[in-house]
């Protein structure tokens, strides 16, 4: 009888730890990551300096601000051009809200810091976005940029 428990317990054990992760997603996972080497992210064409993004709204070019931040931090401060879009990360990738992202003009995703930014960026280029970038630090470093010089004409 004690070998039979034994057993029974060694194989539940073994099933749960075959069980662990998902083998498939893992691999995919992996070749996507495996290219982000210290140089190719630091050479990515998905980060845009705020003095980039700046001049873009200066020149009114056509291009979508994507907040991702919480409700509270965007009401404390939000982005205001009449081209952006605020979902918070929690919600972004909801049919609805993708829905309205646009298809053929870029999308800045802008958060406090770039940290969350980047997160739904790479999301939006795993299901398809093609022209989708990250403001560069954040907020902060829009903030930062922002002077007489590169603030965009209202």
């Amino acid at each position: 009888m004690k070998k039979i428990i034994y057993s029974t317990f060694t194989l539940v054990l073994l099933s749960v730890n075959t069980l662990a992760y998902d083998k498939t997603k893992a691999e995919e996972l992996n070749s996507f990551y495996s290219h982000m080497t210290q140089k190719a992210c630091a050479d990515s064409k998905l980060f845009m300096p705020a003095e980039d993004v700046l001049k873009m709204l200066r020149e009114k070019k056509a291009v979508t601000l994507l907040d991702v931040r919480t409700e509270a931090e965007a009401k404390i401060i939000a982005v205001s051009q009449k081209n952006a879009l605020h979902f918070p990360i929690a919600h972004l990738f909801e049919k609805k809200n993708l829905d309205i992202l646009p298809k053929s003009e870029p999308i800045i995703v802008i958060c406090h810091s770039g940290t969350r930014a980047t997160l739904a960026a790479i999301g939006l280029k795993r299901i398809g976005f093609k022209q989708v970038h990250v403001l560069k630090g954040g907020l902060v470093s829009l903030a930062i940029d922002n002077n007489p010089k590169n603030a965009p004409i209202l």
